[in-house]
């Protein structure tokens, strides 16, 4: 689709409307993916499957080096200026960067898979997964890498065409690896979506992309080109893997006191609440950041920022809303009747990423208005606040529900932070913006305190 022969006022729901269909798309595929792996594996084997798959995701993050933020803000800003080859440089030094470190963490990853097994696991018996996650860390570090490619392009076609080979392949190995192989074959069948969709994508739109690759830049890779993004990639690298690691560590304790069984029905919960923030983070990753990263006047980001939170929040509200409401009925029908009871879950964690959705929309403008020492706090408050929030639900006595207790309180400390720090850089919101915030919060919290037990 051609955003470009839309009316100009048309443009942002088209743009937000290809967003949503990589995001349906995507949301669709985990469904079927997920579906197959509640019939086949149960509670037990989708609760180790999952986590092998946030290792693998914490690898992949890791051996990115967070140069994707980075690599996005300066391909922006040289489109903007029409400087071709400062794209080429930015895109074949992080690239370069890139694939030097999946030969290291891959490597490290397949001498220590019994180490890692038994971090996530608790027990080294599971070191073959862990030695087929590495194709999907490798693959997962060259996805996120290209992110940059095409948020800095403000391109939301590239993604839509990822989606879609992507999970065609993920569905389709899935569906032939898992009946035969178990929890074997769900890790090599996600896996196996990530180059495949890489491949399908660069050659779908290769003639777009053409100058962000030739003629190669002399040389390759470019020092001070690296040095420049190494200081936004540090802060992001450090940020993401804290914020995995986080999550990692909570969800690897989490499993040790409840059982892989009950780890399965939080994968669930937590998976469908990704999904319905992922619609979001797809449109304000992949375009909005790209948008805002090129306005310099403090007004025009908060006008944009606004438009931004009223379509936003008011959309993910009714989506959170509706998945509460439709909880039961639709676990059953996703995965089968043994995920019933991650509905109570499942309330309180769409609750936190109702709020996230928010602060991440105020965030979108936060490196372009205050650099890193604006963006990093942002995400290090919410990421602190899972944790502590674990910490303390846990000591309540809050059993099974201390995530995703802590999960909903993360949420609205991540919503309140942005809010305070953008304010005072002259990003704000408008009185009847904080009304509404205000009134959607209690709505959830009350279907929360409705359904989530």
């Amino acid at each position: 689709m051609q955003t470009t022969a839309v009316p100009s006022w048309l443009r942002p729901a088209a743009r937000f409307g290809i967003s949503g269909a990589t995001s349906a798309i995507a949301a669709l595929g985990s469904v079927v993916r997920g579906k197959v792996l509640a019939i086949w594996l149960g509670p037990t084997g989708v609760g180790i499957w999952g986590q092998i798959y946030s290792g693998q995701t914490w690898l992949g993050t890791l051996t990115t080096g967070g140069l994707s933020l980075p690599m996005s803000h300066a391909i922006a800003v040289a489109r903007g200026a029409g400087d071709a080859p400062a794209v080429r440089r930015a895109v074949w030094t992080a690239g370069i960067a890139v694939g030097l470190a999946i030969l290291v963490v891959c490597g490290a990853g397949l001498a220590l898979a019994p180490a890692i097994s038994t971090a996530l696991l608790g027990t080294p018996e599971h070191a073959v997964l862990v030695r087929l996650s590495m194709l999907g860390v490798a693959g997962f570090a060259a996805q996120v890498t290209l992110q940059g490619l095409w948020a800095g392009f403000a391109d939301v076609r590239a993604p839509l065409t990822y989606a879609l080979v992507g999970n065609a392949v993920a569905i389709s190995t899935v569906l032939l690896l898992v009946p035969r192989f178990g929890v074997a074959g769900a890790v090599l069948g996600m896996a196996c979506m990530f180059p495949t969709a890489i491949a399908g994508m660069l050659w779908i739109h290769r003639r777009r992309y053409r100058e962000a690759f030739v003629p190669a830049p002399s040389p390759k890779f470019d020092r001070r080109v690296f040095t420049r993004l190494l200081h936004v990639a540090a802060a992001s690298v450090g940020m993401a893997l804290f914020d995995q690691g986080v999550l990692l560590a909570t969800r690897s304790h989490y499993v040790r006191l409840h059982g892989t069984a009950a780890t399965g029905l939080l994968q669930v919960a937590l998976g469908l609440a990704v999904q319905m923030g992922g619609l979001f983070y797809a449109y304000l990753g992949g375009y909005a950041f790209g948008r805002i990263s090129g306005l310099t006047d403090i007004v025009a980001i908060r006008d944009y920022t606004r438009r931004q939170w009223r379509a936003v929040t008011s959309l993910a509200a009714l989506l959170a809303a509706f998945v509460v409401l439709a909880g039961r009925p639709l676990l059953h029908l996703l995965y089968s009747a043994q995920f019933d009871s991650a509905r109570g879950p499942l309330a309180w964690m769409l609750l936190g990423e109702f709020c996230k959705v928010g602060g991440q929309v105020l965030a979108t403008g936060a490196l372009t208005v205050g650099g890193v020492r604006l963006w990093l706090p942002i995400g290090l408050g919410y990421t602190s606040a899972v944790g502590l929030g674990y910490l303390l639900a846990t000591h309540l006595g809050a059993g099974p529900y201390s995530l995703p207790y802590a999960y909903a309180a993360a949420g609205f400390v991540g919503l309140v932070i942005p809010v305070v720090t953008m304010s005072r850089r002259g990003v704000t919101l408008a009185p009847r913006d904080l009304a509404l915030v205000t009134l959607e919060i209690a709505a959830l919290a009350a279907l929360a305190l409705r359904f989530g037990h």
